[in-house]
C-alpha cells in the first residue's frame, strides 16, 4: 500500500511538474491529482524539493539504462550511434514531460545542478565513445563535445518546441510518421558524420 502511494505521488508530480513547472505545481495540486492526503507527500518525500529531485532521478536512471546499453555495447560506431539516437528519440517520445521539466530548470530553475550532475556522465560517455573510435579525427577534447551538442540540439528541439513547430510546419512533429522521418534524417546525419570522421582519421593516419 505504501509503495502504491509513493508511486501515485511520483506520477502526479511528474505530470504537474511537466505541465506547470516546479513553482506552480503545489503540493496541494499534487495531492489532489494523486488522490491522497497532502501530509503523505511530506511523509514519503519530506518536501516538494525532494519530490522534484525524485522525479528527476527516476527519469535519469531510466535514460541512463537506455543510453548506456549503446555507449558500452559492441559493434561499429555508426550502428551504435544510430541506435543510441533512436533510443533517445523513443525515450523522449514516451516521456514527454521530461523535456519540459528539464527545459524549465535549465532556464533558471533551482534544481539545475541536479540536472548537470545527472547529464554529465551520459555526455562524457558519448565523448569517450567518439574519442576512442576516432582518436586521430579530433584535434582536441572540444571536437567530440561539439558533435554531441549538435545532435542533442537536433533531437531535443523537436520535443521542446513542438507546440510552436506544429503550426509553422503544418504537421505534428511528434506524430508517428514525423518522428519516423526525423529518425531517418538523423540516420543520414550520422552517415555523413561517420564518413567524415573516417576520412579524417585515414588522412591524418597516413600523415604520421
Amino acid at each position: 500500500m505504501a509503495q502504491d502511494t509513493h508511486q501515485k505521488i511520483l506520477e502526479a508530480a511528474d505530470q504537474l511538474f511537466g505541465e506547470f513547472g516546479f513553482d506552480a505545481a503545489s503540493t496541494r495540486l499534487i495531492a489532489e491529482r494523486s488522490g491522497i492526503n497532502k501530509a503523505l507527500i511530506h511523509y514519503h518525500f519530506g518536501s516538494k524539493d525532494e519530490l522534484f529531485r525524485a522525479v528527476l532521478d527516476r527519469y535519469y536512471e531510466r535514460l541512463g539504462e537506455v543510453l548506456s546499453a549503446h555507449l558500452e555495447g559492441e559493434g561499429p560506431v555508426r550502428d551504435r550511434f544510430t541506435t543510441l539516437i533512436d533510443a533517445y528519440v523513443d525515450f523522449l517520445r514516451d516521456n514527454l514531460a521530461f523535456s519540459h521539466i528539464v527545459q524549465r530548470e535549465a532556464a533558471g530553475g533551482r534544481h539545475v545542478e541536479r540536472i548537470i550532475s545527472r547529464m554529465t556522465p551520459l555526455l562524457q560517455g558519448g565523448v569517450q565513445l567518439l574519442r576512442a573510435a576516432y582518436p586521430d579525427a579530433f584535434e582536441d577534447d572540444v571536437g567530440p563535445a561539439q558533435v554531441l551538442l549538435s545532435y542533442y540540439g537536433m533531437i531535443i528541439s523537436t520535443f521542446t518546441y513542438a507546440p510552436v513547430l506544429a503550426p509553422i510546419l503544418g504537421f505534428d512533429p511528434l506524430g508517428d510518421e514525423a518522428l519516423a522521418a526525423r529518425k531517418r534524417h538523423l540516420q543520414h546525419m550520422v552517415d555523413l558524420l561517420v564518413s567524415d570522421l573516417e576520412a579524417t582519421s585515414k588522412e591524418r593516419g597516413e600523415e604520421k
